[in-house]
């Protein structure tokens, strides 16, 4: 057998996503026994922290305006729109698919706390030096507002 440098990495980085899975797999069911919260589409798991009531909910073409806080399943700080005095503004549909699932059904004004599997966040590649490959992560989540 010729084991090569690429070869041993690659076999390394296969078996730290394996175990990353894993372990997001056991934070997500631990995210998921918070009171109130509750599984939608894909495993994503939805927690009210405040719920505004407007009845106004964005859809994945609109253009959502909001404040976010991004932790891993560690509770490290990945990333975090609040830093800014600007709202976030985004196309829904540009974003990564626990978003385009999750905002659609929280109300404008409302207040939550989104966990996402990997398969629907950034996946096996990750995202940058901060989220891991197979990483949950959650937000917190404050929709404020839709473009149509």
């Amino acid at each position: 057998m010729n084991l090569t440098f690429t070869s041993i990495a690659k076999a390394d980085a296969a078996e730290d996503l394996a175990q990353e899975k894993k372990v997001s797999a056991e934070y997500l069911q631990k995210m998921a026994t918070e009171d109130q919260a509750k599984v939608i589409e894909n495993g994503i798991i939805l927690r009210p922290i405040y719920e505004s009531g407007s009845g106004v909910f964005a859809q994945v073409t609109d253009t959502v305006k909001v404040s976010y806080h991004l932790v891993d399943r560690e509770g490290k700080v990945v990333d975090e729109s609040i830093t800014s005095d600007e709202l976030a503004v985004f196309p829904l549909n540009k974003l990564i698919k626990c978003w385009q699932i999750a905002i659609p059904q929280i109300s404008i004004g409302s207040f939550y706390k989104v966990s996402c599997p990997s398969d629907v966040a950034y996946g096996d590649k990750g995202a940058g030096t901060d989220i891991k490959p197979g990483a949950a992560l959650t937000f917190r989540l404050i929709v404020f507002g839709v473009q149509k």
